[in-house]
């Protein structure tokens, strides 16, 4: 049974768009009685603050906060909150994210009554079950994203962080470099790291964290290994001061953020829009005099990479900050190529998902094709995969299955003696009354005069 009296905030930039769904269904008919819309995406943050809101119904880029910032508060202050996204962008990278930082759905504008009300019934239906008494706990860190939540002023996270807090709660750590270390040095590292993800090898050396209590084992055992001075994870202002002055000899402060944002903010990155990122990039750098201020934002960067796609990979963004940094102009241009691959990647990821669509569809073209078994075919949802089909190709995916079908019932009808009936079976469509109706629609015959007439 599905609750009462639950309240819904839409949050749209655009006026015409939060009206039209606010009257876009029978909200009541889903137990909804209280409808919060906001055009401001940073007052939505405080009516998600001040009120118990059940469903967040927001656009996924907007001006100073987007949709995946709505949803990044939602969980920091734990709110209940479940979220639907809407954009009118059809990079797979969006709905990608979407669904990976929690969205319970994902609609593309412009956004049809039935779409919105299956979303509604899988949300509720989400609100009506039960939370698991025994809350899952993830088993192992991601050391880097860790690290980066913690020295990053940027929050946005791949996963929220926040539960290993009280884990390293008055526990000491140092962080370590190692020049030239050999194989044995790093199993000797990993030994005494406490069983965490905190080591990262990068072709001149070896750098981590480690328990402040196993650095003097380590270092009888470990060669030319230096340590910083110890640092708990809770203390963010002092583990960034000593980060930032053990790897590369800087004095940051807080002024020093304030200073960068206040000259080069960072660009708001836009997935799938890879290019227009780069450009960003090269814009704010060349604005950056001072070595320790293009630190700062390259790390920054990073973080934002990292933290939002998941074809940035720990050893990649571990060899920019460990290995490269120290030179920001070098590594500038390591991240910018990286860059270029993501915005190449994209273009063909959406390719690659019609090529495959299409080949799998003419391989089967005597089978039931529905959208269920298609999207299995390309790991997306059948209703993503339709409207991503039309905007990639700007024709229905139906349509182009039909056209399919009755090409191959064209050639069929030339090339063979197969009865009318049989060829209908052939190409799918197991009424034949209903295969001649579309042959003629698409060619303007029946297929026995086709027949007659190509072979006259």
């Amino acid at each position: 049974m599905k609750e009462v009296n639950m309240r819904l905030l839409i949050v749209d930039d655009g006026h015409y768009i939060v009206e039209y769904l606010k009257h876009l269904l029978d909200w009541n008919k889903f137990g909804i009685e209280h409808i919060e819309t906001t055009t401001n995406s940073i007052e939505a943050k405080e009516l998600l603050n001040q009120n118990h809101i059940d469903i967040l119904i927001t656009d996924i880029r907007m001006p100073e906060v987007s949709g995946i910032d709505l949803l990044h508060h939602v969980h920091e202050k734990k709110l209940k909150t479940k979220v639907i996204f809407l954009s009118g962008y059809s990079q797979f990278d969006y709905a990608q994210q979407a669904i990976r930082l929690g969205a319970l759905d994902y609609l593309l504008k412009p956004v049809d009554k039935e779409d919105m009300e299956k979303a509604m019934s899988q949300v509720i239906k989400s609100i009506a079950e039960k939370p698991s008494k025994t809350p899952v706990v993830e088993k192992k860190i991601d050391g880097l994203g860790y690290l980066l939540s913690v020295i990053s002023e940027s929050s946005p996270i791949r996963y929220d962080h926040s539960t290993f807090d009280s884990t390293f709660r008055n526990e000491h750590f140092c962080f370590f470099h190692v020049s030239g270390a050999s194989g044995k040095d790093e199993m000797m590292l990993k030994d005494h790291n406490g069983g965490r993800d905190f080591i990262w090898t990068t072709p001149s050396a070896i750098t981590g964290i480690i328990p402040e209590s196993n650095i003097e084992t380590v270092a009888s055992s470990v060669d030319s290994i230096s340590f910083s001075e110890p640092f708990e994870f809770s203390q963010k202002h002092a583990v960034r001061h000593i980060f930032y002055h053990f790897f590369f000899n800087e004095n940051i402060g807080t002024s020093d953020f304030t200073m960068l944002h206040d000259s080069s903010a960072l660009p708001k990155l836009e997935l799938g829009e890879w290019e227009q990122t780069r450009k960003n990039i090269l814009k704010n750098f060349a604005k950056l005099t001072v070595k320790k201020q293009k630190l700062l934002y390259l790390l920054e960067f990073i973080n934002l990479l990292y933290s939002t796609t998941a074809k940035i990979q720990s050893a990649e963004a571990a060899d920019w900050i460990f290995n490269q940094l120290s030179e920001p102009n070098t590594a500038l241009q390591s991240i910018l190529q990286s860059l270029t691959q993501l915005d190449r990647s994209a273009k063909f990821s959406n390719q690659n998902i019609v090529h495959t669509i299409q080949a799998y569809i003419s391989n089967h073209i005597s089978e039931c094709l529905s959208l269920e078994d298609l999207g299995k075919i390309v790991h997306l949802h059948p209703v993503y995969l339709s409207k991503f089909y039309k905007q990639e190709t700007g024709e229905n995916l139906s349509s182009y299955i039909s056209s399919k079908r009755l090409e191959k019932a064209s050639k069929l009808l030339i090339d063979s003696n197969l009865h009318v009936l049989d060829i209908s079976h052939l190409v799918g469509y197991k009424k034949p009354q209903y295969f001649i109706k579309l042959f003629k629609d698409q060619y303007g015959i029946t297929p026995y005069q086709y027949r007659r007439q190509q072979i006259k």
